[in-house]
């Protein structure tokens, strides 16, 4: 199932909007205003928060905790030290692999026999960060259209630094 991703530019804090192939909003990501911890939020049409997400301090690569609605950490992303943008995504008893190309315009996420479970896609050229994501394994559908604004920060993060 394909889905979009549109950065919201003009505001205050990090927005997204998600919606399906015929442009229906179906979910929102909002980032905090200000946060040590670049604490992001996914709701759906309602605003209730489904995910939340935010950023351990203080270590050496970046690593994400994704809660849900229950407040319960159902997975883990982390930034693997390499020069292209890769990921380790945790969620437990499955284990993903993201791997980006050198500019960070296009990953993949795999599973753990590197089977291609969701492709993403950036519009190079568009007014705020565009996503085309193709998601084959839909039971985790929401979790990886939040994982894809997460790389989103942390590639940000290590522009934003240089």
């Amino acid at each position: 199932m394909k889905f979009y991703i549109k950065q919201k530019v003009f505001s205050f804090k990090d927005k997204f909007r998600i919606m399906d192939e015929n442009q229906n909003v179906l979910y929102e990501i909002k980032g905090k205003f200000i946060s040590l911890k670049n604490k992001l939020e996914l709701t759906n049409q309602n605003g209730e928060v489904l995910l939340r997400s935010e950023r351990k301090v203080l270590t050496f690569l970046p690593k994400y905790f994704v809660y849900d609605q229950q407040n319960q950490e159902i997975a883990e992303i982390k930034r693997l030290f390499s020069f292209r943008p890769k990921f380790d995504l945790n969620i437990p008893n499955k284990n993903y692999y993201v791997d980006g190309s050198f500019f960070g315009h296009s990953f993949g996420i795999y599973d753990e026999k590197r089977n291609m479970v969701a492709s993403i896609s950036k519009k190079i050229i568009s007014w705020g960060d565009t996503y085309e994501i193709d998601i084959l394994d839909e039971g985790n559908a929401e979790l990886f259209l939040f994982v894809v604004i997460i790389i989103d920060q942390v590639v940000h993060e290590k522009r934003n630094r240089y």
